[in-house]
């Protein structure tokens, strides 16, 4: 409290001021306060000490970007300032003015770039100009059950080093299983920024690592409520409508579902058989101990080894081996073990098996509780044998009600615009999948905005998928606009690039009115040359000078998106 002679002075003049008058005493009395509170700072106290480093990611199902989020959390908590940012986004030209870039980025298909990373990785092996001002470091995720596992950040890694950039920490090159060695990975990395001169000053004081818990996924349960194929007698196809019933899951149309799949029992039991080991038989996997027959059914690749893990097997039985992919099954035949000490070795040489994903062909909304899934079984040859892939044939060959447990993955590039925004939507095969999603969504949330639908397929009499649902909504005309192509049993084969190349009046309409263009499907029907014909249809249409910038730029905005497999 004031003296009362204080308190008497500030009344008087309180009462004897304008409201001006007042509002500069206020101000006049708060700067009196902020500059008593600033204490002297000497010139080496203001010195910015802190790192500054850019962290960008390129992804396709979102791991990258999730594993950049958690690093920039961890870089701020240990006092530096970051920029996170997706390749998608990224202005490349600013490579020239970045000090400190940290890359994660994941490998698609047969060593791809992401499609939202392709213009960052191209820029990369177009420039010439020299990076010798830039320190950097790569983190790849991947999957090494494919041959080539992280290529795309070995790519990205060497072309930045052939540029002049520093390498600051080594290429890391992470499997499916890869938080807590990239968490430690980036702990190493953010110690040595703090150390190195031209990151940051002398001032800084240690970094202190602390140890980051690795974020499980959010698991769900569910029943297999039904399951039917799609196509009709006489096709070679099999593509299968599965019907999960759970409790309610957080998900979206355009989201995926992973799922382990489980090894066959007649291959498990042969394995078994042939290693004279009883099922109940325990052995250590990851600090954890699992009935052999368990580890064989769920939780290891046991089929399609990938050449590095069978020339460690070689290496550990004293064999000469061909380079080859084959099952373990196989292998134990003819490369056997040469004693049952050995067993142990090779469960730890064996991958764990890695989930698979499948876009959601259902709506939250129209669909309560229950998620639908769009199955091909997959077929391919190893040595000029036929075999099938495992997901598929896993679920071409479970029973009614049996217990599934899956995850969802979601995709935020690949979602619906706003209820009255058109969509156009181009498939083919069980690309089908997302927009049977998004044309059941919008359908029960009465969503105003056109839809149109081109889809192709092999045969109109067998392998019209959905065609009840898609001849129904067009029908009703939830389905503004349909056109089907198919190779077989119709007067005039087409395809999907004929289809766009006959409406391009209409195409180039919908594109004016805002309409967002959404491609899912096999990258042989869906990928660049499906770009290149849209390219042609806004070339010729004389009103984009530039085609490709304008198919860039639809892109940029969110409104052209791809997902091909």
């Amino acid at each position: 409290m004031l003296a009362a002679p204080k308190l008497k002075t500030i009344i008087d003049l309180v009462q004897n001021s304008s409201k001006e008058e007042l509002i500069w005493i206020n101000g006049y009395i708060a700067g009196i306060i902020r500059q008593d509170a600033i204490p002297e700072q000497s010139a080496e106290t203001i010195v910015n000490t802190k790192p500054k480093l850019t962290i960008v990611y390129g992804t396709e199902t979102g791991n990258a970007k999730q594993l950049a989020t958690q690093f920039a959390t961890v870089a701020k908590q240990k006092k530096c300032l970051v920029k996170l940012v997706g390749l998608e986004q990224y202005a490349v030209k600013d490579l020239e003015k970045e000090a400190i870039l940290i890359v994660v980025i994941s490998t698609q298909g047969d060593g791809e770039p992401p499609t939202a990373a392709v213009p960052f990785y191209e820029y990369l092996h177009q420039i010439t100009f020299q990076l010798n001002h830039l320190q950097y470091a790569v983190l790849g995720l991947g999957d090494s059950s494919y041959p080539l596992f992280c290529k795309t950040g070995e790519d990205v890694d060497a072309q930045l080093n052939k540029l002049g950039a520093k390498r600051i920490h080594e290429l890391l090159k992470c499997d499916v299983e890869y938080e807590l060695e990239a968490n430690a990975w980036f702990h190493t990395l953010i110690e040595k920024l703090h150390s190195i001169p031209s990151a940051t000053s002398n001032h800084t004081l240690p970094v202190q690592v602390v140890s980051s818990t690795k974020t499980a996924k959010q698991t769900y349960q569910g029943l297999i409520e039904k399951k039917f194929l799609l196509n009709d007698h006489g096709s070679h196809q099999q593509t299968y409508h599965i019907e999960i019933s759970t409790s309610v899951v957080d998900y979206h149309p355009g989201d995926s579902v992973g799922i382990y799949p489980e090894n066959r029992a007649d291959v498990v039991d042969a394995i078994l058989h042939l290693l004279q080991l009883h099922p109940e038989k325990k052995f250590l996997w990851k600090e954890e101990e699992h009935r052999i027959a368990t580890l064989l059914r769920k939780k290891l690749n046991i089929l399609n080894i990938s050449e590095k893990i069978i020339k460690k097997y070689a290496a550990l039985t004293e064999q000469e081996i061909p380079e080859t992919r084959m099952d373990l099954l196989d292998l134990l035949k003819i490369y056997p073990l040469k004693n049952h000490t050995q067993i142990a070795d090779v469960l730890a040489l064996l991958s764990a098996q890695s989930p698979r994903l499948y876009t959601i062909a259902s709506s939250p909304v129209a669909n309560e509780n229950t998620i639908h899934l769009t199955v091909h079984l997959e077929k391919f040859y190893i040595n000029e044998k036929e075999r099938n892939g495992l997901c598929s044939s896993y679920f071409a060959q479970i029973p009614l009600q049996t217990e599934l447990t899956f995850f969802v993955q979601k995709n935020k590039r690949f979602k619906l615009p706003k209820d009255e925004v058109p969509v156009i939507m181009i498939a083919h095969g069980t690309g089908i999948a997302p927009f049977r999603s998004f044309l059941s969504h919008r359908d029960c949330v009465g969503a105003e905005g056109k839809n149109w639908l081109l889809f192709e397929e092999e045969n109109f009499t067998t392998d019209f998928l959905y065609q009840t649902e898609i001849q129904d909504w067009y029908a009703t005309g939830h389905l503004h606009q349909l056109d089907v192509c198919f190779q077989q049993n119709i007067n005039k084969p087409t395809t999907l690039i004929e289809q766009l190349q006959q409406k391009a009046e209409s195409f180039l309409e919908w594109v004016e009115e805002g309409a967002y263009v959404f491609v899912s499907g096999e990258k042989d029907f869906t990928g660049a040359k499906l770009d290149e014909a849209i390219i042609n249809i806004l070339s010729a249409s004389g009103k984009y000078p530039n085609a490709i910038e304008a198919l860039q730029q639809l892109k940029n905005e969110g409104r052209f998106v791809k997902e091909v497999y």
